[in-house]
């Protein structure tokens, strides 16, 4: 990992104010793409989400959530890291094996010491985001390929999402399509490994990328008057060596990541298997909601749940009516639009103590979600 710059005034790394904005829409831009958005959220969601919609519909999803999320990451690695990519993939052009005794040995020292730089810029990256605790496996000597094919995370924020992330930072830097697998090898500790091949198929024409259209709005941040960044989002504690961010009012983690990799997944999936997929993504993160949260906690004021939602990027609460028999939330310029669904169903049974709810949402022309929660 290479040294990380901090915000004099408020601790965050320089990585997060120098690529991200939050702005008075709700939504987390970023600097190099405009149109494109992140998430800071709470990661234990993610494999969970996952996880309860494979169970509820009773098949896999992995490997689709994989192939929208490499796309999305190996287009980020190839714009941030444009002239490493070049250089690495220029100097692998007639070298190009898949083992490292297949290279020149003139040229081997050159090109391994080129990717191994060019690996510790990307891991310092994920480490920075809560990604989890990155390493090149100590496995790479053996196997005779390129250290930066085989890493070994610890306490990864979503073994999927990572998972994809990896394939897509290999391949943004030779330049070749790749599959990966992974395996657990203890606790919470996974080993990965990248090869060249193919990717599905049958998902090559689907996975359309996400365009999110955004209006202006209202939200106001208190911001550190150095970087830029939200007090809100200053807080949280990060510790790149271990690669996480706790939020240390909810003690639970956070990262930043693209919130289309759920949005186009879940989308498409809807478009071949039909409508139960929406209840199923909604009942699959009220479940994990009631499970990972606490009702004092959440007992908050439409104010607060505004705030809650834009330090987010999760967009913008115009309306919020809440009683003890029902709850009335809109949501301008909306991200993972099914989970904030199951998110505000869960947040209202722990609050008033219920064992279920009634949720009926719905998209407006312009986009707005309207979320209606009813005991």
């Amino acid at each position: 990992m290479v040294d990380i710059e901090l915000c004099g005034s408020c601790g965050v790394p320089r990585l997060i104010s120098g690529v991200f904005t939050w702005e008075d829409s709700g939504v987390i831009s970023i600097s190099y793409s405009p149109g494109a958005r992140m998430v800071f959220y709470e990661s234990g969601n993610i494999d969970n989400i996952f996880r309860g919609v494979e169970e509820l519909i009773g098949m896999p999803i992995e490997h689709i959530v994989t192939e929208r999320k490499r796309r999305d990451t190996r287009r980020f690695m190839e714009r941030v890291f444009v002239a490493e990519s070049k250089r690495l993939a220029s100097t692998l052009v007639g070298e190009l094996g898949d083992k490292v005794s297949a290279i020149e040995p003139g040229n081997r020292g050159d090109i391994l010491e080129l990717g191994d730089a060019v690996n510790a810029q990307a891991t310092t990256i994920g480490m920075v985001y809560g990604y989890g605790d990155i390493r090149f496996s100590e496995l790479w000597d053996l196997w005779d390929t390129f250290p930066w094919r085989t890493q070994i995370i610890r306490n990864p924020y979503s073994i999927v999402f990572f998972s994809a992330d990896m394939l897509a930072t290999v391949e943004a830097f030779e330049q070749r399509d790749m599959r990966v697998k992974y395996e657990r090898i203890g606790g919470e500790i996974y080993l990965l490994a990248v090869h060249p091949g193919e990717h599905p198929v049958e998902l090559k024409e689907r996975l359309k990328r996400k365009r999110y259209d955004v209006k202006p709005g209202d939200v106001a941040h208190e911001s550190c008057p150095d970087c830029g960044v939200p007090l809100g989002v200053s807080r949280c504690r990060w510790d790149p060596e271990e690669g996480t961010i706790i939020d240390p009012i909810t003690r639970r983690r956070m990262a930043f990541f693209d919130p289309a990799a759920m949005d186009t997944v879940f989308g498409d999936l809807e478009a071949e298997l039909g409508e139960s997929i929406p209840e199923a993504i909604i009942e699959a993160q009220r479940r994990y909601g009631k499970l990972s949260m606490g009702a004092d906690n959440w007992r908050r004021s439409g104010y607060d749940f505004k705030s809650w939602a834009a330090l987010r990027g999760l967009g913008n609460i115009t309306g919020f009516k809440a009683d003890e028999k029902h709850l009335s939330l809109t949501l301008e310029n909306p991200s993972m639009h099914l989970a904030l669904v199951g998110m505000a169903q869960a947040l209202y049974e722990l609050a008033w103590g219920a064992e279920s709810s009634t949720a009926e949402w719905q998209r407006t022309d312009d986009g707005d979600l309207v979320i209606n929660v009813t005991l």
